[in-house]
């Protein structure tokens, strides 16, 4: 795939902003944000990543209209949206909750592509080392927010934002630094560089800009929480899977090699 380049990240910022805009104008004043609806989703966010993988893992050649950024995340988000109104439109007439029928297509999705990517894993030890240094990394902010009671670092929802985002620092750390993997994107490229040629500056890094850029929403949405509910769980979701995305493939690369 190479290295992004600065047009590479203008159009994904534009189509991510396109896509909120999208989702708060038109699906949100029908569809409730809460857990149904993010189970209804939660399928097409690991559709998205394991499509990725399989063009790691050479079994899709490289195309960025539908299997590599932008084109895999746009093609996951139109099926969910497809999935999500299909099913809107079902449970009126069958009398079930709507989150189902996506829920329910996203599997069928899954099922075959987790299948043909896990035929490809090859050290499935690998896995566990990013896992167990982001879970230990991420106990370690949650111990002293006990006992210094911040509230906003217990908080469930904040606490997977952390860990997501921990996975991707840990995981890029342990494939560039022991696997011989390498970085795509500019910043890190550079502090990577700066650390002597060593990925573990991106753990650190991670974890102080998500915390305070969680500090930052959870001040803002104190100020403002009669006005951007939505706003605010939309920003939160969306700031997830930007961590989660990176971090499970991350994680899962490594192990999916010879």
């Amino acid at each position: 795939m190479g290295v992004y380049s600065t047009e590479d990240y203008i159009i994904c910022i534009a189509i991510l902003l396109f896509v909120l805009w999208f989702l708060l104008r038109y699906l949100f004043p029908r569809v409730e944000f809460d857990r149904d609806f993010l189970k209804a989703i939660s399928p097409y966010i690991l559709i998205g990543i394991f499509m990725r993988l399989l063009v790691d893992v050479h079994f899709f050649e490289v195309d960025r209209l539908w299997n590599v950024t932008p084109g895999v995340y746009i093609l996951t988000i139109m099926l969910g949206l497809i999935s999500l109104w299909i099913g809107l439109y079902l449970s009126s007439h069958l009398k079930i909750p709507y989150w189902y029928i996506p829920f329910g297509m996203g599997l069928l999705i899954l099922l075959p592509i987790s299948y043909e990517l896990f035929s490809h894993l090859t050290h499935p030890e690998r896995i566990f080392y990013p896992l167990i240094l982001a879970f230990a990394i991420l106990f370690l902010v949650y111990i002293p927010s006990r006992y210094f009671r911040i509230e906003i670092f217990q908080r469930p929802e904040n606490l997977a934002i952390i860990f997501a985002h921990l996975l991707d620092g840990c995981a890029t750390f342990i494939a560039y630094n022991y696997y011989g993997f390498y970085e795509e994107h500019l910043l890190p490229i550079y502090l990577i560089s700066l650390a002597g040629d060593s990925a573990i500056i991106m753990v650190p890094v991670k974890l102080v800009v998500i915390l305070l850029v969680l500090y930052l929403i959870e001040k803002w949405h104190e100020e403002e929480k009669d006005k951007d509910e939505l706003l605010y769980r939309v920003i939160k979701i969306t700031i997830f899977i930007l961590g989660i995305g990176p971090g499970l493939r991350d994680t899962l690369l490594p192990a999916l090699t010879s």
